[in-house]
């Protein structure tokens, strides 16, 4: 089994906010795994003053998928393309990156945005 964490699920395990079945999840599964957007997007709320981290994004996000043992997956052309075409059902193209890489590798999204689970082949996890 295949994880994918959302940005909420990475910022909420950085604070030792998660759950401890979405943290058992992460350590049971093959591949746990983040795309590059997440990164964006907390950099964005960094810069936006609507988060404050200990030292710049990139080397948090650095730090963070390193102690977890967290695989960063880049978003390239098919994933954006398979974000695009998805349904309509959330408009954040973040959140379409990262539902378009769970369904590419298959895996539970960890996430606690229950729209996310209503794309087909999707199943979250909080």
């Amino acid at each position: 089994m295949n994880v994918v964490l959302d940005t909420c699920a990475l910022l909420a395990l950085a604070a030792g906010d998660l759950s401890s079945h979405a943290v058992s999840e992460i350590r049971r599964a093959d591949q746990a795994n983040v795309s590059s957007v997440t990164a964006w997007e907390i950099a964005i709320k960094v810069a936006a003053g609507k988060l404050q981290l200990n030292g710049p994004p990139e080397r948090w996000f650095a730090d963070l998928l390193e102690h977890y043992e967290l695989r960063e997956v880049h978003l390239d052309a098919e994933l954006a393309c398979a974000a695009a075409a998805l349904p309509t059902i959330h408009r954040d193209p973040f959140d379409r990156a990262i539902v378009a890489l769970a369904r590419a590798t298959e895996s539970v999204l960890i996430t606690s945005d229950e729209r996310m689970g209503q794309y087909p082949g999707v199943t979250i996890r909080w």
